[in-house]
């Protein structure tokens, strides 16, 4: 490239050769010795001079940095639909105040001309941000919806009135607050044929019935050959604050397989064309009520109908240069959806998507049975999420591991036929083995791993592998250490029973009564904390008959049973 040839020339050449090579490009590409220099440093081109101490400090003494200061006061302290309003002086004083300017360093109309150099003036503050033009595809691929307040009219004893704008403006919110039902205007524009529909509601705000009705009046079928205008949109754009008021139908939008792209908040452009006919609708339609008012919204809205069809077929857009309703008519059948009935809406609503269980590649769905076998890596007992397809009845989307697949329900024969399914095998005539399944492909891996290609009656799976026999070899000898142990000592003898004392002493009570205390000591003495339970009933026997040896006076018994 020429750029880079410069730059090696300019790299030999001494400080007077650098005039020839600029000269040489200058005269091949037009261009001054300023911008071949900047050209030549974007390419990596150093001059190796030493970079001025003023760099960035301009004749009138002020750094950059000032300037932004400046700059940057006049537009953080603007309004947010005027822009900046602190004239140059205030920001300049406000700057030296503090510090930032040295008092009389710059006046008013120095630091004006340098911020219009600089792109920083108000004017180019104001300036509207460069956009991208946006197209849509065909008729009801992109809808936008927007609603504005209608100040023309408010209802005031059962009827409606108009607005005297002089009463009714921006400093004297007091009589808004008066209105209790303000009439609002719901507008909808197809992007691409610029057709409209277009309702009025008696209403305190902006609600989510409101809107879903609109919407409905809007897609439906009319019934009006002069006003044909109807379907749902592939997209739909809104204004932030009506999604985020109405995040239950956004949410049921997109049921409806209506995508609704996410803009950034106060962007007027995205809204532009129903902004547009906002002003189309107050300059062809509302003006001509101070003539004729309307008695009731419902007139109002028949007005409204009526003069939406009238303007359709007579007003070309100055875009595509046709009427509104002849742009419109060039969709297809495939780009028009109409909106399903109610019913439909309400099962949408209500139970969009139900859980299904596999079986044979087979669901069941609202009376019909689904094939599932294009479905990947699905397996009997699988579950998965049979979806409504509104606008493709009656298929349906089937979910399964995040991803989605369309599937058609399986033709049923008539009676007279068996009511079969289509699809199935005839018996004697066909055979049509279901796919295998991961598990299934898995198995014959492991059977040909196992025992070769051909399994044999009796054949021992992995024959040859060792199992048994030198597991004890893998045990870490250092591991166990060798442990001395007691000898226990075993009585041969037969084993004798023995009960608690206390038990006996409970047993003797029942049989004489209260216990003598040298009685306790002696029986206590000589058996310890246990006796023999055949020895324990010949003791009490003995002394129960008077037989047992008396040792000493009989002394006060104790009442308690175990001593």
């Amino acid at each position: 490239m020429w750029q880079e040839e410069m730059v090696e020339e300019l790299k030999e050449a001494d400080c007077k050769g650098r005039k020839a090579v600029l000269a040489k490009y200058s005269d091949k590409s037009g261009f001054s010795n300023q911008h071949l220099y900047r050209v030549a440093a974007e390419y990596g081109w150093v001059s190796g001079k030493k970079t001025r101490e003023d760099k960035g400090i301009l004749k009138s003494g002020l750094t950059d940095d000032q300037v932004i200061f400046v700059a940057g006061l006049i537009y953080e302290t603007g309004r947010e639909n005027k822009g900046p309003i602190m004239p140059v002086e205030k920001a300049l004083i406000i700057a030296e105040d503090n510090g930032i300017i040295e008092p009389g360093q710059a006046t008013p109309a120095t630091m004006n001309r340098i911020l219009r150099e600089r792109q920083m003036s108000k004017v180019h503050m104001n300036a509207p941000a460069p956009h991208t033009d946006m197209r849509s595809l065909h008729p009801n691929h992109c809808h936008l919806v927007d609603v504005s307040v209608c100040i023309q009219y408010y209802l005031k004893d059962g009827k409606l009135s108009m607005m005297d704008e002089r009463d009714f403006y921006k400093n004297k919110p007091h009589n808004f607050a008066k209105i209790k039902l303000r009439l609002l205007r719901y507008l909808l524009v197809d992007h691409f044929s610029g057709a409209f529909y277009l309702k009025y509601y008696e209403t305190t705000g902006e609600t989510q019935d409101n809107l879903w009705n609109f919407l409905k009046d809007a897609w439906v079928h009319k019934n009006n050959d002069r006003y044909q205008f109807r379907g749902v949109p592939f997209q739909m754009l809104m204004d932030t604050g009506a999604a985020n008021t109405s995040k239950a139908i956004v949410k049921f939008l997109g049921k409806l397989e209506i995508n609704i792209p996410k803009g950034r908040p106060y962007n007027p452009r995205r809204q532009g064309a129903v902004e547009t006919h906002h002003k189309i609708i107050e300059e062809w339609f509302e003006s001509g009520l101070r003539i004729q008012p309307a008695t009731s919204v419902e007139q109002l809205n028949e007005w409204a109908v009526d003069f939406s069809a009238w303007f359709h077929a007579n007003h070309k857009h100055t875009r595509h240069g046709m009427t509104r309703s002849a742009c419109w008519s060039l969709i297809t059948s495939v780009q028009l959806r109409d909106l399903p009935g109610d019913e439909i809406l309400q099962d949408l609503f209500a139970n969009p998507e139900e859980e299904r269980t596999v079986q044979n590649y087979t669901i069941s769905f609202r009376g019909k049975d689904y094939s599932l076998k294009h479905v990947e890596g699905l397996f009997n007992g699988a579950k998965v999420l049979a979806v409504l397809k509104p606008f493709k009845s009656p298929n349906i989307d089937v979910i399964f591991n995040d991803q989605a697949y369309e599937a058609q329900p399986i033709e049923m024969l008539p009676a007279h036929m068996g009511g079969f399914r289509a699809n199935a095998a005839i018996i004697g005539e066909s055979f049509r083995a279901q796919p295998e399944t991961g598990t299934q492909q898995a198995v014959k891996r492991f059977d040909e791993m196992a025992y070769g290609e051909t399994k044999k009656k009796g054949a021992v799976p992995f024959e040859g592998i060792q199992i048994y026999g030198n597991q004890s070899d893998k045990i870490d000898k250092v591991a166990f250490i060798r442990k001395a142990g007691t000898a226990m000592e075993v009585d041969r003898g037969l084993v004798v029973e023995d009960i608690p004392m206390a038990e006996f002493f409970r047993k003797l009570f029942q049989a004489i009564g209260p216990i003598s205390t040298e009685l306790n000591q002696e029986l206590r003495a000589k058996y310890g904390t246990a006796i023999n339970k055949k020895e324990a009933e010949e003791v009490i026997e003995k002394i129960a008959s008077g037989q047992w040896p008396v040792a000493g006076e009989e002394q006060e018994p104790i009442l308690k049973m175990f001593g």
